[in-house]
């Protein structure tokens, strides 16, 4: 039988309980359940979501294997959905689950939605465009980089500060409001849209900042065992900042 868990508390509490906004962690589609050697994700992922939304006064629950639909997400205040890290293990999103993803943000729901380059998630078959074309935005062909280049946040609305995050095996997108950039050719990395009756849409065209959350000595063995010296210095605080202003209506 298909269950939602939720992180530390009873699910009952979490959607009976009045006072405390609830962040949706989706697990899903294969997010954080790449397990080849050398392409594992950040080990922490979920317990650093759980630290942030009680940082936000918000609660976490993780959806483990629940099809997303508008039942599902009634009470979800903010949903956060990262694509894999390896298209040979992705799961596609559902006919429903695309509809009910759509409906969502235009009732008024937040949507923090991350995908990859091709290499990694099959943007076409995943669906990712038919969630964001309605609100103005598309994903495309990747990007040709040379390596991670980072990227950086403007400071506005959304984020308290100048940020550095991971840019690397990207994906080209287009519209929104841009929010964040690659360092280098200025590449859109992470576009967003707020509906007037306060439906917020975020897009990122790189998971890694909301799937590693950077590590604390700036290095991590690739695949290939090359070492990677820089991962995003600030991914933590973009999320935070990120899950703060989705929260907010």
């Amino acid at each position: 039988m298909k269950r939602l868990f939720l992180m530390l508390v009873a699910v009952t509490a979490v959607f009976t309980a009045s006072a405390q906004k609830v962040i949706m962690f989706d697990l899903s589609h294969s997010q954080c359940r790449d397990v080849y050697e050398g392409h594992e994700t950040y080990p922490l992922v979920v317990p650093a979501y759980q630290e942030m939304a009680e940082e936000l006064g918000a609660t976490l629950v993780v959806n483990e294997d629940e099809e997303i639909t508008q039942k599902l997400l009634k009470k979800v205040d903010v949903l956060v959905m990262l694509s894999p890290l390896s298209n040979k293990l992705q799961k596609d999103l559902t006919e429903v689950e695309k509809e009910a993803l759509v409906k969502y943000v235009k009732k008024g729901g937040s949507l923090i939605f991350f995908v990859d380059d091709n290499h990694r998630v099959d943007n076409v078959r995943y669906g990712a465009n038919e969630v964001v074309n309605p609100f103005g935005i598309e994903i495309l062909n990747d990007v040709k980089l040379p390596g991670n280049v980072g990227a950086v946040s403007f400071k506005n609305e959304i984020f308290k500060d100048r940020y550095e995050i991971p840019y690397s095996g990207a994906c080209l997108m287009t519209g929104g409001t841009p929010v964040s950039v690659c360092m280098e050719e200025g590449y859109l990395h992470g576009t967003c849209v707020t509906l007037k009756n306060g439906g917020k849409l975020y897009v990122g065209g790189d998971t890694m900042v909301g799937l590693l959350l950077g590590y604390a000595d700036g290095e991590r063995k690739s695949h290939n065992k090359m070492e990677t010296r820089w991962w995003g210095k600030d991914s933590r605080p973009y999320m935070t900042d990120l899950l703060a202003w989705a929260l907010k209506k």
